[in-house]
């Protein structure tokens, strides 16, 4: 297998990414801890590219899985969130899930603490287009109960935890937000879900993107068309170094563009994989 490095230019773009914007300026309502109220404002009706829980307390907008499951709650047609995510989708397919998602941010920080990586089966890769139509469709419009996000582990580690350690004060009617005794199954099997994924991430790469999250199954659908694109220049040497690089899993060879690439660009370090422009490139041809 050929050498790579661990750390360029390019990887440290897309922590400042991850971290700097999907985690930090997304989550970026601290006066939540002087007022014990999240954020009302204008902003709170719009959705962020990426997975990113509306219950987190520094949340300024909300998780576009948790307005759809609103949506079908209501048994309305959300035209304007269709609208937002055919738009990302087509401009740049996944490439959210690579450089916007917090909990896609954990999954490539634990991978450098696995020992061995374990491949799953590719028939679980489609399981994320099961629980889009189930728990985020079908299901909240049956019981208008958001069942993806009672169970997400996104949610539980940037919402559910924050706000059972804060267990913050009502200034308004000085109480406590979360009644006592209010914890209950629900929070602790959200838990167990939670500890179930941080177990996986060590051993398998990006389970969650790549078999339960149903934003990443939509831009999914959006890759091979999708304005920011990855090409191969066919000279592929078999050298593993696209594999050994993706935090998907995923052969450069192959895979490119398919509904798992996450459009990271970790693997144009190779030589024989490339950044270009969708449609740029297809007028130049």
């Amino acid at each position: 297998m050929a050498a790579f490095k661990k750390t360029t230019p390019l990887l440290i773009a897309r922590r400042i990414s991850q971290i700097g914007i999907s985690t930090l300026l997304f989550n970026g309502y601290f006066r939540v801890f002087e007022t014990a109220k999240i954020y009302a404002g204008p902003l709170r009706q719009l959705c962020v590219p990426g997975l990113n829980c509306h219950a987190c307390p520094t949340a300024f907008a909300g998780c576009p899985i948790g307005m759809l499951q609103h949506f079908a709650a209501l048994h309305r047609f959300p035209f304007y969130l269709v609208g937002f995510l055919g738009l990302i989708g087509l401009l740049s397919g996944r490439f959210a899930c690579g450089w916007l998602c917090p909990f896609g941010l954990l999954q490539d920080i634990m991978r450098f603490f696995k020992k061995i990586t374990i491949k799953i089966p590719k028939a679980l890769d489609y399981g994320k287009y099961v629980f889009l139509v189930s728990l985020v469709i079908i299901i909240p419009y049956i019981t208008n109960v958001h069942w993806f996000s009672r169970l997400c582990p996104s949610g539980a580690l940037i919402a559910a935890i924050p706000w059972a350690i804060w267990q913050p004060m009502d200034p308004t009617f000085d109480m406590p937000y979360i009644p006592e005794g209010a914890i209950g199954w629900m929070f602790w099997l959200k838990m167990a879900i939670l500890a179930f994924f941080l177990a996986l991430f060590l051993f398998i790469k990006r389970p969650f993107c790549r078999t339960v999250c149903p934003l990443g199954g939509i831009y999914g659908l959006f890759n091979r068309l999708s304005i920011i694109s990855l090409k191969n220049s066919n000279k592929c040497v078999d050298c593993g170094m696209c594999r050994e690089l993706c935090p998907m899993d995923l052969e450069a060879r192959t895979q490119l563009n398919t509904q798992n690439c996450i459009k990271c660009l970790d693997c144009t370090q190779c030589k024989h994989v490339h950044f270009y422009l969708n449609w740029l490139w297809r007028r130049e041809k």
